[in-house]
């Protein structure tokens, strides 16, 4: 399973709303560059980042930070908010390895089309989800569309990775939503990441068990919750660690094969 920790960019800073309310911040961190390169130094699998600013706006403003980050790690990035239209698709993959949609996804599906025949598996779509109906526009209008339903057809036009969060558990550290996840689990068999509400380890072994293949963790690690280095032996127990090393650069077991997941989850 790998293990995604979470940047939110608003107003240039590193920050977590709780449940998508964007009255309801707390800035973690100045600077997101320091704070991508804390995360790096454990050795995560993936980083999430998103533009928060642009998932309410539908219009990027925190570019030029998250290509600055792109510069200073080798960690693999994915990034969502404010992404609505192929043009800013091929200027951010230039520096990012994969595009997450989530208004445009369910906005237009014709777009999402074009860009999963364009770009294949260096887009995922977002569905986030208030009482199992998707919602836009940073989470602030919710449709009538079930994200179950939705998750299927994502999967029947090609969608190769699906992100859930259920929107009444993220920032909470109240768990994720189990059973929510599960049934989704069982709805589709593309490559499924979680994300919203992981408060403990017991959390990231019971969506291991659910069969997830990814968990993206925010305010647990911010608020030392969780450890990621504890986390990534969770999730990937064939790594073998020297004590005092961090994950990145003290592999020494299990590199080779994490390296290939990289490469044909992220393929460019």
């Amino acid at each position: 399973m790998l293990v995604i920790p979470a940047i939110d960019i608003k107003n240039g800073q590193c920050v977590r709303l709780t449940q998508g309310d964007f009255t309801k911040e707390k800035i973690y961190e100045q600077d997101p560059v320091a704070m991508a390169k804390k995360f790096e130094q454990n050795g995560p699998d993936l980083i999430h980042i998103v533009d928060l600013d642009g998932a309410k706006d539908g219009l990027m403003k925190n570019k030029k930070v998250i290509e600055q980050i792109s510069k200073t790690i080798q960690v693999p990035i994915e990034l969502g908010g404010g992404i609505r239209d192929k043009k800013t698709i091929d200027g951010l993959l230039s520096f990012v390895d994969r595009i997450i949609l989530g208004t445009a996804a369910i906005e237009n599906k014709e777009f999402l089309k074009e860009a999963i025949t364009k770009y294949g598996d260096r887009i995922a779509v977002s569905l986030d989800a208030k009482d199992g109906k998707l919602t836009t526009r940073g989470w602030v209008e919710t449709t009538d569309q079930d994200v179950f339903d939705y998750a299927k057809e994502l999967e029947s036009i090609g969608i190769q990775t699906i992100i859930y969060t259920d929107i009444a558990r993220d920032g909470t550290l109240t768990s994720p939503n189990f059973s929510s996840i599960e049934r989704l689990r069982s709805y589709i068999s593309c490559f499924l990441i979680a994300s919203g509400g992981v408060s403990s380890l017991e959390d990231i072994k019971k969506l291991k068990e659910l069969g997830v293949d990814g968990v993206i963790i925010g305010k647990a690690l911010y608020e030392g919750k969780v450890d990621l280095k504890e986390t990534i032996a969770i999730c990937h127990p064939e790594l073998v660690f020297t004590e005092s090393d961090s994950v990145s650069g003290s592999v020494m077991k299990g590199d080779a094969e994490l390296r290939i997941q990289h490469d044909t989850v992220y393929a460019g």
